[in-house]
Parts: C-alpha cells; structure tokens; sequence
C-alpha cells in the first residue's frame, strides 16, 4: 500500500472513531477537526449551532465600545453636574466629577474582574447572590433613606447603595441557572416547573422594588423573564396568558395611582404640564431641539442651570443632545448597537445552555435600559427613573453593569468548563469531580501496517 493510501486510510479511522465517540458520549465532547476530540464540559452547545466561528478570546471591540460610553459617561455627567455640584455642595464644582471618577476606576477593576473569573462559578452563587439581594431590598424598607419620595438608598457610612440595581443582574444568574438546568428536559414547557417558580421569584422582586417605589425596575425584570424563558423553550401560550395579564395588572395600577396618572397625562401633553409634571420632560426636549445637529458645544447647555432636574442621572441624555447635538446622539445610539451585536454573538456561541441565557440576559438588560432612556427622555415613553448605563452619574448602576459587562466577556472566552467553586460555596456537602478528557481515538494496526 503506498503512503497516501494508509494515509488516507487513517484519516478515515480516525473520523469514523470520533464520530462513535461524539454518539456515544451524548453532549459531553465535540469534534473541532478531522483527529481531534477534546473535552468541552457538560451541555455543550455543538459546534454546528454557531453561526460564525468565534475563538476563545476577549471580545476586545465590546471591550472598547464600552470604554468609549464610559468615557463619554464621565465627560456629560462631569458637565451636566456642574450646576448642581456649585449650588448643593459649597461651590465644589468637581464634587460629581471625583466621585464619578472613583466609580468608573472601581468598575474597569470590577470588569476586569468578571472577565477572568469563569462564568460556570455564577452558576453555584446564583442563589446565594438572589438571596443576598432579597435581604438588601428588605433592608431598604426598614433602614433605607429617601430623597425625592422614594426610599431606594441603604447608606454605608459615606457610601450610598442600591439594592434595585443588584436585583436586575441577580435575576439574570438565577433565571439562567435555572431556566438551564430545566431545559434539558420536557420540564421547561411545563407551567408548574417551567414557569410558576421564575414567576414567583418575580414578584418577590417586584413587590419589594414596587415597596420604595421603583416601577422601572420591575418593568426591566419582566422584560427579563418573559424574554429569557421564551428563548429557554417555556411555551408561548402560557407567556402570552400572563403577559396579557400582566399588561391588565399595569394599565390598572396606572389608573388607580395618582402620581403615574398624572406622568400619563403629562407625556400625552408635555406642552399643557410643562410647569408641572412634565417640568422635566418638556425641557429635556427643549434641549435636544436647541442642540440642533452639531449641538451647541460642550459645557454650554443651558438646560443643565437648573431646568432640568437633576440632569446629570436620568435625563444626561438630554445635555448630550444640546452639547453635541444629533451626531452625539447618534453616537452613544451606534455605540449600544455595537455592544448589542457583540453580546447577541457571544450568547449564540457560548460554551453551554447557561453561558447562553447568562449572555442572552446580560445583552437584554443593557439593550432595553438604553431604550427605556432613549424613549424616555425623546419623549416616546413616559418619564421613568431608569438610568443610561455607563452615561448616567450612579455608583451602583456603573459598578453592576461593569460586572454584567465583565461576565459577558468570560463567556465569550468561554469560561472555565471544570471550574467548581469550594464546598463552601456548593449546596451540598461534596463538590463534584471534573469530568477526564476523553482520550485521541487511536487507528489499528492493521491500518498503520500497510505503509
């Protein structure tokens, strides 16, 4: 036989073997070449659902798109702050901008953080992480402060925290962990398995976020679990149902509160409340229409002396229309689309169901906060206490979406498959061993002797 033929022939073994190995060994192992079989770890997603071939890596243009909102971020809450650091804070006109400035520095650590820290390990914390959250908004109830009629705050010595902005991302790891886990099986079509309990976690959350008053946030986290269980297989009547109900239940709450009548009234007709509840919102439009397309330079809003409320969290974006104009706009807008995309693509190539819906969740939350914003503050939606991530001033927004961003970015690198935290971590008492790489499939010798 010559040395092509037994090459040949090899290779033909070679595959045949590693295609009774993937048969045989279910979802546990994939074929990445002709000769090759290596261990991926459990419930891997099969090569062949990719639909673009993504290395192992750092997504470093979601990496830099971010950077780039963040900078911006600094910069517009640095100049929509200035007004308000002077009159509220003894003339310190860098009041917003230092501590801003801290908070960005601690979130890049934060990122850099969840970036080498396997995703796999969020799976053991997602209970312990929801039931930290859960404490810390009970907390808020009993010990929080208030300011503008809302009690959102826990104080930490000098440091503020809010545990509404924890809740959206510890939502996402235990929706993942569990929506994962149960669609491996029929179970996730059921009501009562596939349904109900994510449900139930809900309007826990809901009802304590609704407790200080936060509306915004349990809008974001039913966003969340209707998405997140219909692309986990949950069935679609059963979402449609309640989505409908839960339509019902919001458009009557609306009605029966005073104050949100009184938004809906004032986003129908911002011109006829401009004095009034639409205070805000009409002079966040009056600065986008002033700011034309090229905006009327930085640092020279006018909106920011004291028109607009507090313009440097919710409504920043407001300033950055009259600062920078449609181009800045536009700007920050392509700039969550880039991080959008990336975050899509890394969730269609993750290792595994749960980087899947991690991903898939970590994409939506920052996706609908910039729309709700967007909307908001262009008037399309009716004025809500939701920040722009990486652009508006908060510490705990930009410290949570920093980890978000962060654990994003592992699962495109793909994490760690064998990784387990310490028993301490783990429920139950033992820890699980890491699977052995499955071996190179080897060729007779009958196939090797012919040469």
């Amino acid at each position: 036989m010559s040395d092509s033929s037994a090459k040949s022939t090899v290779r033909t073994l070679s595959v045949a073997a590693a295609e009774d190995a993937l048969a045989s060994a279910g979802p546990t192992i994939h074929v990445t070449g002709p000769t090759r079989v290596m261990e991926a770890g459990p419930n891997v997603v099969p090569s062949g659902r990719a639909l673009v071939p993504m290395p192992v890596g750092m997504d470093w243009l979601l990496f830099g798109t971010v950077m780039l909102v963040a900078t911006i971020g600094v910069t517009m809450a640095f100049s929509a702050s200035i007004f308000t650091a002077v009159h509220n804070h003894a003339g310190n006109e860098n009041f917003f901008l230092t501590r801003h400035l801290v908070y960005a520095t601690l979130g890049l650590v934060v990122m850099m953080i969840g970036a080498h820290f396997p995703y796999q390990g969020w799976k053991q914390l997602a209970y312990p992480v929801l039931g930290f959250t859960v404490a810390s908004l009970i907390a808020v109830l009993l010990f929080g402060e208030t300011r503008n009629r809302a009690t959102r705050w826990l104080m930490l010595g000098p440091i503020s925290f809010q545990p509404a902005e924890v809740a959206k991302l510890a939502f996402i790891i235990y929706l993942a962990r569990s929506l994962s886990k149960k669609a491996k099986t029929n179970a996730i079509s059921t009501f009562h398995i596939g349904l109900l309990p994510h449900m139930l976690v809900w309007v826990v959350l809901l009802f304590l976020c609704m407790k200080q008053p936060d509306l915004g946030t349990g809008l974001v986290l039913a966003v969340l679990l209707f998405t997140m269980t219909f692309v986990a297989g949950a069935r679609i009547a059963y979402l449609l149902f309640f989505g409908t109900a839960g339509a019902a239940g919001l458009v009557w709450f609306l009605v029966r509160d005073p104050m949100r009548s009184k938004r809906i009234m004032a986003f129908l007709d911002p011109e006829g409340h401009r004095l009034a509840t639409a205070y805000q919102l009409f002079n966040g439009k009056l600065a986008i229409a002033t700011g034309g397309l090229f905006g009327n330079g930085l640092g020279a809003s006018r909106q920011k002396l004291g028109f607009i409320p507090e313009a440097h969290t919710d409504f920043v974006l407001a300033i950055v229309g009259e600062e920078l104009g449609v181009i800045g706009l536009s700007l920050v807008a392509i700039a969550f689309t880039i991080i959008l995309i990336r975050g899509l693509r890394i969730a269609l190539h993750a290792r595994d169901e749960f980087g899947r819906l991690l991903a898939l969740g970590i994409t939506l939350l920052l996706g609908t906060q910039a729309a709700i914003n967007f909307g908001v503050v262009l008037g399309l939606l009716p004025t809500k206490g939701l920040t722009l991530p990486f652009v508006s001033y908060g510490g705990s927004s930009l410290l949570v979406m920093s980890m978000a961003v962060g654990i994003l970015l592992n699962v495109g690198r793909g994490g760690r498959p064998e990784f387990a935290l310490p028993p301490l971590f783990v429920r139950g008492s033992s820890r699980r061993a890491p699977s052995r790489p499955m071996r190179r499939p080897t060729t007779t010798a009958a196939a090797g002797g012919g040469a």
